[in-house]
């Protein structure tokens, strides 16, 4: 078999120039399967992950028009491939593979083919392809983007914003001109016809940087939006996911005629909280972002349903086998070691960002801020100690009597301020885990002991905020969660680096996500396993009871009647039981549901995923 599919693979254009070991490597790789007449190997719409190879049978292509109309394209027979692009980058299935009699293919799925390039660098440049860290410095289109992140729009806001601003420099031009004219002095006048050229250029360099500077990226995951400002050194990052979009509207300026004229407007976001709403101004043609956002939202869940079902699928898969899940898994691994503790080289007697050995991160505030605090118990103290030192050296005992009493009690009270403000710094924390975020605010002597924890999944949405010289100087800001149904932000105030605490936050929701499906989908799979089961007891109980009466009604030397009623009852235990009739009408009946709505996904699904062919 190994031999056949390396001169399978060889066959590929891509893959015809690799050796046996790389050939033998992606061989193992491969995945076998069977398929009856009439069975979709992969349906229009779908998203293209893996190569399919025919190895016997016959296969029809075919594309699915908007009329319902079904337009044969090319049959596929032994030794034929397609998506051979799909190993590669992310494409969308643009017609359908049909088994037009029973056919065996061979599936090299993209997360495999990916892991082998990971575990291999030289079949990574015999692929002709750059080094794993070169690619992964190339990929991104912005700084914040996830690896299984595809982005759909990357723009700014409608030109119109950086002309109307531009009005200023292209008026004090003939300004500077006239009073040039009008000042007879010659250095004057040079200077002013100078500063008429200088003056307005530098001015729309500065409006063209601001206009640039704004950013709005729709990705398949979640809407961002990034304002700066250069003057005031602001720097703002919203997020919002698409799971917590509700409603999209747009609007144009009634106040505005040239809205209309130019085509721009304002696109409204809103979300299940009203803190979480996003408005976003001087947006370019707003009808057709709104009908992207929408598809795109749609194409969102979509996926996650096939996404579920195939978790699902997978999962049904491994109990047959007799595979554990991996939320079995994860649960027989893990181990209370305790309460968390921070690993060694994170928690400095100044630290801000200590990791804990359980994963989760604890944040304080920016040290500026602890700085700021004890700036002047430090002073006092050290004023006190100078006092005390020159009590001792300088002062005479006339006038000792009077400054060592004063330089003890400044010392103490300096002392205790101190011990008071660094405690108030360094207890107020805020702690990043896998399903929650805590905010914790501390004081001594217990009069104070605040803790306020929140749900990943009642975050709406998360912003970052930079404003200021300094701010932007020393690295500090602000990071905003909205939540579902709340009327405040909750707040990290005066954190070090925001974006990178905010993209920590999207991160754990993304994976949060994951895990929560994953968790559904194993809970799916015990549910039918319970049923699958219970069946199969029933089955076994019914055969020896079966194989009790025959037993008792044969004649006792009849061997050859016996071991034909053994051979007639006695099943195969460690193959699984069939479906009940109803349970497997139910499951033919879903897979033609799933087929159909497969077809129907292409004309909902956003214009950046529509693939030419496949």
């Amino acid at each position: 078999m190994h031999d056949t599919s390396e001169s399978l693979l060889r066959s590929i254009p891509i893959f015809q120039n690799l050796n046996s070991s790389h050939l033998k490597s992606i061989s193992a790789a491969l995945e076998l399967r069977n398929y009856q007449t009439g069975e979709d190997i992969f349906a229009q719409g779908q998203a293209a992950n893996e190569l399919v190879i025919v190895l016997s049978g016959a296969a029809l292509l075919f594309r699915t028009n908007d009329d319902g109309s079904q337009e044969p394209l090319a049959t596929l027979k032994a030794n034929q491939f397609v998506n051979q692009e799909s190993l590669f980058s992310d494409v969308i299935h643009s017609a359908s593979l049909r088994a037009s009699q029973p056919v065996s293919v061979a599936a090299l799925a993209r997360n495999r083919f990916d892991r082998l390039l990971r575990q291999d660098e030289g079949l990574r440049s015999a692929l002709g392809m750059a080094p794993e860290a070169e690619a992964r410095q190339i990929s991104p289109q912005f700084a914040e983007q996830r690896e299984d992140e595809e982005v759909l729009i990357f723009t700014h806001r409608h030109w119109w914003s950086f002309l109307r601003s531009a009005w200023l420099p292209l008026l004090a031009m003939p300004i500077l001109w006239m009073a040039a004219l009008v000042i007879q002095t010659h250095l004057i006048t040079a200077l002013l016809l100078a500063l008429s050229l200088l003056l307005p250029g530098l001015m729309i360099i500065y409006f063209v940087a601001e206009w640039r500077n704004d950013a709005l990226i729709v990705t398949d995951q979640r809407i961002i939006r990034i304002e700066r400002t250069i003057l005031a050194m602001h720097k703002q990052i919203t997020q919002v996911g698409l799971e917590s979009v509700h409603e999209i509207n747009f609007e144009y300026p009634s106040y505005d005629p040239f809205a209309r004229i130019f085509r721009y407007g304002s696109l409204i976001i809103k979300t299940a909280g009203a803190q979480g709403n996003l408005k976003l101004d001087l947006i370019p043609n707003p009808e057709q972002f709104q009908k992207l956002i929408i598809e795109d939202r749609q194409f969102f869940e979509q996926r996650q349903a096939q996404r579920h079902q195939e978790q699902v699928r997978a999962e049904l898969q491994k109990w047959l086998a007799g595979e554990n899940s991996e939320e079995d898994e994860l649960a027989s691994a893990s181990v209370d070691d305790g309460p968390p503790k921070p690993i060694p080289g994170t928690n400095g007697y100044l630290s801000t960002r200590i990791v804990m050995n359980n994963g989760d991160i604890v944040f304080r505030k920016h040290i500026s801020v602890w700085a700021q605090h004890t700036f002047i118990p430090l002073l006092v103290i050290l004023t006190a100690a100078t006092g005390l030192l020159l009590t001792f050296t300088l002062v005479g005992n006339d006038l000792r009597i009077v400054t060592f009493p004063i330089s003890m009690v400044a010392l103490l009270f300096g002392c205790v301020a101190y011990y008071w403000l660094d405690w108030d710094w360094r207890n107020d924390i805020y702690v990043i885990s896998d399903d929650t975020i805590t905010l914790v605010h501390k004081r001594p002597f217990f009069l104070q002991n605040l803790r306020d924890q929140i749900l990943m999944e009642r975050i709406d949405n998360v912003e970052s905020v930079t404003t200021g010289f300094f701010a932007a100087l020393m690295k500090y800001g602000d990071v905003r969660m909205s939540l579902i149904g709340a009327d405040e932000h909750k707040l990290f105030q005066k954190v070090t680096n925001p974006q990178a605490i905010q993209q920590e936050i999207s991160r754990r929701q993304h994976n949060k996500a994951h895990r929560k499906a994953r968790y559904d989908a194993a809970q799916q799979r015990q549910i039918l396993g319970e049923y699958l089961g219970a069946a199969n007891l029933a089955t076994l109980q019914q055969a020896a009871a079966d194989t009790a009466t025959a037993s008792t009604v044969m004649p006792p030397n009849d061997d050859a009647t016996i071991d034909s009623g053994r051979a007639t009852h006695n099943h195969d235990r460690n193959r699984p039981p069939r479906l009940p009739r109803k349970l497997a009408s139910q499951t033919a009946a879903s897979s033609d549901q799933n087929t159909r709505f497969q077809r129907e996904r292409e004309r909902s699904r956003p214009r950046r995923f529509r693939a030419d062919s496949d």
